[in-house]
């Protein structure tokens, strides 16, 4: 019975609960209904531009009956039908003098600017009935004191941006104007509210005249606003503007003033106008009075007057200039106490609104000071005045800047002799002030000048002061004219006068001595203005006296004068205006002193001289008459001279002067007599006719001296002298030169005045070549390399070849070797051993030929040794340090004679100072002969040789460039010695390495030209590199015959590779070479070089290319430097000849992250382009490609927007995970493609605030640091940007349910979510108020009837997990915040956003958009996890993580055969001492299955008892399964620990050296061990057999 009743109680419960639902569910549905229709009845929009704001919300309500939204309506007909706000549309009405605050409604405001701001609020609008009677539009009827400022029409917009309507003001109405199509969007109920707000001024017209206020009612209160009474000075608007126009011929510059009021009018303005730069250089004018005068409207003169549309004069005064305590400066008493210039005040007692008017007046510029290119400042300042209160209005200033543009020359006319020879040139003096060009003033005062002796230009063109005495102006010759409209007028002398001056500027009237300047200018009364377009010019002559010449002793002579010009109020150079020289310098030309002539020509034949007039000869210093001879003999191969003197036009007498002709040498003597004869000048035909001519012995000597009157005569003539010369026997002569020089000295004679002349000379020089030659030439040979450990001749030798010949070497020649010391000269020294030998004889082999000294003489046996034959002697004349010498003297003993062509070789060796070390560097060495002759008395060089070192000689490596290459192009990455990136054959890339990073080098061969034959190169290629092709690059111009060869027996592990391509020659290129790749070597055959030994002639260069494998620097982002050794070996290998090494530095991630530079709200879109290069990878993840990007704290994810794409575009399969606790996500990507990968991230931020938001991308098991950062510095949003009109809607609440480890959308999740509020520190659920939904392809959107509202916290919370996921219990919180019309939060809600931000996990979510009203959540699978441990001693004690990368298989059987199901890896760097995890997951949770760890050689250990080798070190591996270690088998949820144990030797931890210590140990534990069971084991043999015989 008990049990019949409990189940009758419990149906009658069931049916009781029934009831409850149903009713429940009926209370349920009313209540979502109304709050439904209440909800949709409202919106919002808010509008922003530059001058006007407006917010409007509209509402759709049935509680508002249509008839009596009519009656709020007004219509005013007068236009048309508009809808005018009446009290009850008007919220409130604030005023605000500041353009950055809304305003008060109530209250009194003291403002200190005309600026307004008027703020609108309105309400209850009726949507419908706008659009449909109104046309959408509503205006405002201004207050009465406001003025707009802007008529303008402004758009509304949406925050879409899009136009929804218009605003503007006209007729005193603030006019807003909806478009159709946003109006007829809303819903039929829809009512408008909202505000505007309108900038511009206050008409001052309306306020009280007494106090300057006013007060204005509105709907929600009044406003007074004071300006106070002197509100007009105050705030009024006055403008002042000014111009000015210049007549370039005039003094004055004529100014306009303009003041302008605005729609106030104005009064008791004060215009103040003054000079503030250069103002000594100007004054007013118009003779303005000192005292206030009123103006009058008609010009007078340079009077000041006004225009002006009223009967109220304005008044002006001159006074003293304002300054800060004095803005509008007083009128004086005393005019004399102005400072001039001073100022002018023009005052202005009233201007009506918008009235304009104008003050005209002059001011003069100085006459007498420098005003050229001086800028001259005026600035006039407007001011308002009441009290002793001045406003300043504003400013104007123009500045004035007198210029001129002048051309001025000096030009000669004519040049003319009078009967006395003196010259007469006639010179023009021209000016001219240009009229159009800048020049915008006359110049006062002008002045001409001109200067004999100017000091200017340091005397450049100031004539000698010996000629000075012999010019001179002439006095009457200085006229001056004038050019106007192309007619010339001479100027009459009475309107202008002329200055003379010997010194100085003391100019005088009269013209006393010999003046050497003068200046003209005005007369007294008549200064010279010159105005633009006017052109003047002066014209005089010069009188030149012959005597000029013998003052500076010369046949030409150049007379030079500078004219000058001066202004008063223009100067530019040395206190004057400018100067200028002659256009063409006068150079007298017209006599020859002496004149020096030797025949081109030698004698062809003896000739006989007949002398048919007087003889002289000398006797006792007296020449005396000789009849007794009359002709003599010149030799065949004489020389001929003739020297002609004073070609003076017969001025000049040198009878009385020392005439004088030497030869130089003794080799030289003269032959018979010197024809002497005179000759006078003839001024009709301009040329000189012989007189007379007489004899003088001269024979057999080399020099002769006279003087003419000695011979008889005493005139002016000129005189030529005829001679012969001949050389004495020439055998033992070599080359010589020998000048024969002819003097005059003493006194040149004209008229009373003497000249006394002094060495005035004329020569000629003959080169005269003996019988005797000698020619030393020296020549560069060879280098030869130090011995190896040499204790002399360290840095090898040098080797030199001076070759003599000719006939004969002379007993004491001398023949010096030196050491040449000079700039870009290496020195190299001599030492006592340097000669190396002296032979003579004729060559069978050329030195050059042979390559070194033993095969010169093995080449030529039959020289002679002549060591034995000179003298050696080293001197140091450069100062070298230690025992080094600098020079090298050998001289003959005896002489040798050169016959049969046999010279003499002299072989020196010198030994260089330092040799170059770096490649291409070059070291130059040079050397020279210099020969000292038996008739020299001095060394003469005879030539130089040079020798060159180069850095890198046989062989030399250096850093071509590094770069990218993609498959379709290769970019430099670093340039060295190549910067183009066609010198890189991507087509042989193409068959070898394909894309990657790569570093090209490049060794040259035979560099300095000294190699022979064929030889092997050796590369050593860089670890974490292999190579990518070697190749032929360029030929030298002496080597391109060079080519690769193949080699045999190089073994099975040599590969031969081949390629073609262009070279640097511009020709097709085959190279042949071997690669080994276990050694990662390779190895090039090239030949046959020749020795030219010229740089870089016989050398060539090859191309070694390599491919980046080093993963550190693939993936890690680690910079590198690769160093690349090449080695020269000779034909065979067997012996090294040269190394050389060169590094590349390789910084290259393969991976690059990127963002729009325009957000998107809250959003970035971000671009990952991972293996850039869509090279070969090496994989970090098993194996697997993975990066990592770690997002920043304030950014969430949204997983959904992850796309990949190859470099096609086409979609890519990925594998992603995503761990919300670390805000990381993992994504595996295909290897040896491109991949684009795109996603999205909200920043969790308040909008208007701005952060830093960095998010990095690094590839797994590497460094962050080696990764990209895209760090954004200063991330701010809001959600109105500008001018905008927004609808409001409740917020929709979405929630996404995503698998963490493979980022997949998970369905049939079920969460519940609970209306909640803030009680203190405490979030506590609604009562009632909660809904539930299920995950449908990963989004739960909550749907009707359960709404979510703005400022709302919502808590969201899973209810059932899917089997094999990690439950999730925590609640997560999320609160959309919105400021409901306001500038700012209300005060529950930032208390919401302030708890929000306290919380230190990521449950807690503040959306500051309806956008951002989502919520992610994820789930872990549970997966099979896999951790790693390490026994490192035997002990046990020690687990510290040794170093390196660890693989694990997971496999469907307990064998491990077949290939692993997934392959997962842990990595541990140097020093981390974490525990660490791997995680198979996406598996079947219905199958067993097992783990192993993989060897060095991939194979899974499935042996736990076997030693295998892991990271190269010898481990036992343990598996430990829910502590157990028997068994292998696991179950998703299942946890695996992976054990290495080191049982025999000591496991290194991370950083460490494995060591032998228990090995060794134990060891001599076993041994001990032994030996004590050996000494048991006897004593129980023997113990046993003591019993037997004790039995």
């Amino acid at each position: 019975m008990k049990v019949v009743q409990y189940f009758k109680h419990a149906r009658n419960l069931n049916a009781y609960k029934k009831k409850y639902k149903r009713l429940t569910y009926a209370l349920l549905c009313v209540f979502v209904l109304c709050a439904a229709f209440v909800l949709t009845t409202y919106a919002g929009a808010e509008t922003h531009n530059l001058e006007n704001y407006t917010y409007v919300s509209y509402s759709q309500s049935s509680d508002i009956d249509d008839e009596e939204t009519l009656q709020l309506l007004t219509i005013d007909e007068s236009t048309h039908p508009v809808y005018v706000l009446q009290k009850n549309n008007i919220a409130s009405v604030k005023v605000s003098t500041d353009k950055n605050s809304d305003g008060i409604e109530n209250g009194i405001i003291t403002p200190d600017t005309k600026y307004l701001k008027l703020k609108v609020e309105f309400k209850n609008i009726h949507a419908a009935i706008l659009n449909n009677q109104y046309g959408g539009s509503f205006t405002y009827d201004l207050p009465e004191f406001f003025r707009s400022t802007s008529k303008t029409e402004r758009p509304i917009i949406d925050d879409n941006n899009k136009v929804i309507g218009k605003i503007y003001v006209e007729n005193g109405q603030a006019i807003v104007t909806y478009t159709k199509e946003f109006l007829e969007s809303l819903g039929e109920h829809a009512t408008l509210s909202g505000n505007f707000f309108l900038e511009g001024e206050v008409d001052l017209s309306t306020l009280d005249k007494d106090n300057g206020s006013i007060q204005a009612i509105f709907p929600n209160g009044s406003i007074k606003l004071e300006y106070g009474p002197h509100y007009l000075e105050k705030y009024s608007e006055v403008k002042v503007e000014k111009s000015y126009t210049k007549d370039p011929n005039s003094d004055y510059i004529k100014y306009t003033l303009t003041v302008s009021a605005g729609p106030d009018g104005s009064r008791n303005v004060y215009v103040v106008d003054k000079f503030t730069t250069n103002k000594n250089l100007v004054t007013y004018a118009g003779d303005i009075s000192h005292t206030p005068t009123e103006l009058g409207t008609t010009e007078d003169g340079q009077k000041p007057y006004e225009t002006r549309n009223t009967d109220i004069a304005g008044q002006i005064y001159l006074t003293n200039q304002p300054n800060s305590d004095k803005e509008i400066p007083e009128s004086v008493t005393d005019i004399t106490k102005i400072n001039k210039p001073g100022s002018i005040v023009w005052s202005i007692d009233k201007l009506a609104p918008n009235e304009t008017r104008t003050l005209i007046y002059y001011v003069k510029l100085t006459d007498k000071q420098d005003i050229r290119n001086k800028d001259i400042t005026n600035k006039t300042s407007v001011l308002n005045k009441k009290g002793n209160e001045t406003y300043l209005k504003g400013s104007s200033e123009k500045t004035f800047t007198p210029s001129i543009n002048y051309g001025m020359t000096k030009n000669i006319i004519s040049t003319n002799k009078d009967q006395d020879g003196n010259y007469i040139v006639q010179y023009r003096l021209n000016f001219t002030l240009n009229a159009n060009s800048n020049s915008n003033y006359p110049l006062k005062n002008y002045a001409f000048f001109d200067y004999l002796n100017y000091s200017g230009y340091a005397g450049k063109f100031a004539n000698d002061n010996k000629m000075l005495p012999y010019i001179s102006y002439m006095k009457d010759s200085i006229e001056l004219h004038q050019i106007k409209e192309s007619t010339d007028t001479k100027i009459d002398s009475s309107l202008y006068k002329v200055q003379w001056e010997t010194d100085g500027t003391n100019y005088k009237d009269t013209y006393d001595g010999n003046p050497k300047c003068f200046k003209l200018s005005g007369a007294e009364n008549h200064p010279i203005t010159i105005n633009p377009g006017d052109s003047y010019y002066v014209t005089y002559k010069l009188k030149i006296k012959p005597e000029v010449y013998a003052a500076m002793q010369a046949g030409q002579v150049l007379i030079q004068n500078i004219y000058a010009n001066d202004a008063d109020n223009a100067k530019k150079v040395e206190g004057m205006l400018d100067r200028t020289t002659t256009k063409n310098q006068l150079v007298l030309n017209d006599y020859t002193w002496i004149q020096k002539i030797k025949d081109s020509n030698l004698t062809s034949n003896e000739q006989t001289i007949l002398m048919n007039s007087d003889v002289y000869v000398k006797k006792d210093n007296v020449y005396e008459k000789d009849s007794s001879v009359n002709s003599f003999v010149v030799p065949q191969g004489s020389y001929k001279y003739t020297v002609n003197l004073n070609k003076s036009q017969n001025q000049f007498d040198i009878t009385h002067a020392t005439l004088k002709d030497t030869l130089s040498s003794d080799i030289m003597h003269y032959v018979g007599y010197v024809k002497i004869t005179a000759y006078e000048y003839d001024e009709s035909s301009n040329t000189y006719k012989d007189k007379e001519s007489k004899w003088l012995k001269i024979d057999k000597q080399k020099s002769f001296e006279l003087k003419l009157s000695e011979l008889g005569w005493s005139n002016s003539y000129g005189y030529r002298f005829e001679y012969y010369a001949q050389t004495k026997d020439l055998s033992e002569i070599g080359q010589i030169k020998v000048t024969n020089t002819f003097t005059l000295n003493g006194d040149v004679v004209k008229g009373d005045q003497t000249f006394k002349f002094n060495n005035k000379t004329a020569s000629q020089t003959t080169q005269v070549n003996g019988f005797y030659n000698l020619n030393v030439n020296k020549n560069a040979w060879y280098y030869e390399r130090p011995v190896e450990n040499a204790t002399t001749w360290e840095n090898g030798a040098f080797y030199w070849v001076i070759e003599v010949n000719g006939s004969a070497i002379r007993e004491r020649t001398q023949i010096r070797d030196a050491v040449v010391k000079e700039n870009n000269i290496t020195d190299s020294y001599l030492h006592s051993d340097s000669v190396v030998g002296i032979y003579q004889g004729k060559l069978a082999k050329p030195v050059g030929a042979c390559e070194n000294y033993q095969e010169f003489l093995d080449s030529n046996k039959g020289l002679k040794d002549k060591r034995e034959l000179f003298d050696q002697e080293y001197t140091n004349s450069k100062n070298f340090s230690g025992n080094n010498k600098s020079e090298l003297t050998l001289t003959a003993k005896e002489t040798i004679k050169l016959e049969n062509d046999e010279n003499i070789y002299m072989i020196i060796k010198t030994e260089p100072s330092k040799i170059p070390v770096v490649n291409r560097a070059t070291f130059n060495y040079k050397n020279e002969v210099l020969l000292k002759d038996t008739t020299d008395k001095s060394f003469n060089k005879r030539n130089d040789a040079t020798q060159s070192l180069h850095g890198g000689a046989d062989l030399l490596k250096e850093f071509n460039c590094t770069f990218s290459y993609d498959g379709k192009e290769a970019k430099i990455l670093k340039a060295g010695t190549d910067s183009n990136i066609s010198k890189i054959s991507t087509k042989t890339l193409d068959t070898t390495t394909g894309h990657g990073i790569y570093a090209s080098w490049v060794f040259k061969v035979n560099y300095a030209g000294d190699l022979k034959g064929d030889y092997r190169v050796l590369e050593d290629i860089p670890g974490g590199m292999e190579l990518g092709y070697i190749r032929i690059k360029w030929h030298g111009n002496k080597a391109q015959s060079v080519v690769s060869k193949t080699m045999d027996g190089l073994g099975d592990d040599w590969k031969q590779y081949s390629n073609t391509a262009t070279n640097d020659n511009g020709q097709n290129q085959s190279t042949t070479y071997y690669y080994n790749k276990n050694t990662n070597k390779a190895l090039i055959k090239l030949g046959e070089f020749e020795n030219k030994h010229t740089r870089d002639e016989c050398s060539i260069d090859v191309q070694v290319v390599c491919r980046v494998t080093d993963s550190k620097v693939l993936l890690g982002g680690q910079s590198k430097t690769f160093a690349n050794k090449v080695t020269l070996q000779d034909e065979d290998g067997e012996e090294h000849l040269a190394t050389s090494s060169s590094t590349a530095a390789l910084e290259k991630n393969s991976l690059d992250k990127s963002h729009l530079e325009t957000f998107n709200g809250q959003t970035i879109e971000y671009t990952i382009t991972a293996n850039t290069l869509s090279q070969k990878l090496p994989s970090n993840d098993g194996n697997k490609l993975t990066l990592v990007d770690k997002l920043g704290d304030n950014l969430e994810l949204d997983i959904t927007s992850i796309e990949a794409k190859d470099d096609a575009g086409n979609s890519v399969q990925i594998e992603k995970a995503f761990n919300p606790e670390t805000n990381t996500l993992e994504i595996s990507i295909p290897n040896e493609k491109k991949i684009i990968i795109t996603y999205t991230v909200t920043v969790n931020i308040a909008p208007d605030i701005s952060t830093k938001v960095s998010n990095k991308v690094y590839w797994k098991s590497y460094v962050s640091d080696g990764g990209k950062n895209g760090v954004i510095p200063d991330f701010s949003y809001n959600l109105n940007a500008g001018g905008s009109t927004t609808t409001t809607d409740n917020p929709h609440l979405t929630i996404k349910k995503i698998d963490q480890d493979n980022a997949n959308p998970m369905s049939g999740v079920t969460f519940d979510i609970y209306e909640c509020k803030l009680n203190g520190d405490k979030i506590q659920r609604v009562e009632g108020s909660t809904t539930s939904g299920e995950t449908e392809n990963g989004l739960y959107a909550v749907q009707a009837p359960f709404v979510t509202y703005y400022n709302t916290i919502y808590e969201v919370k899973e209810r059932n997990t899917p089997d094999g996921y990690m439950k999730d219990d925590s609640s997560y919180y999320i609160i959309c915040v919105d400021k409901k019309n306001s500038d700012d939060y209300a005060d529950d809600v930032k208390q919401c956003i302030a708890y929000f931000d306290k919380q230190s996990n990521k449950k807690y979510k503040v959306a500051y958009s309806s956008t951002d009203f989502n919520l992610t959540i994820y789930n872990s699978q549970k997966g099979i996890l896999v951790k790693k441990a390490f026994i490192n001693n035997a002990t046990g004690t020690s687990h510290k993580p040794v170093s390196g990368t660890y693989t694990f298989g997971l496999y469907d059987n307990p064998q491990g055969s077949g290939s692993p199901l997934q392959v997962k890896t842990i990595t541990y760097s140097t020093g981390e001492t974490e525990e660490k995890y791997t995680k198979f997951i996406n598996l079947n949770p219905k199958i067993t299955y097992y783990v192993f760890e993989l060897d060095d050689e991939g194979r899974p250990i499935t042996n736990t008892s076997q030693e295998v080798t892991v990271n190269k070190l010898p481990y036992v591996v343990d598996y430990k399964v829910k502590g157990n270690s028997t068994s292998k088998a696991v179950v998703v949820g299942d946890e695996v620990i992976v054990t290495n144990s080191l049982r025999t030797k000591k496991l290194p931890f991370a950083g460490s050296r494995l060591t032998l210590i228990y090995r060794q140990l134990g060891l001599a534990m076993v041994g001990a061990s032994c030996i004590v069971l050996l000494i048991i084991y006897k004593n129980r043999v023997k113990k046993i057999k003591e019993e037997e015989i004790g039995k």
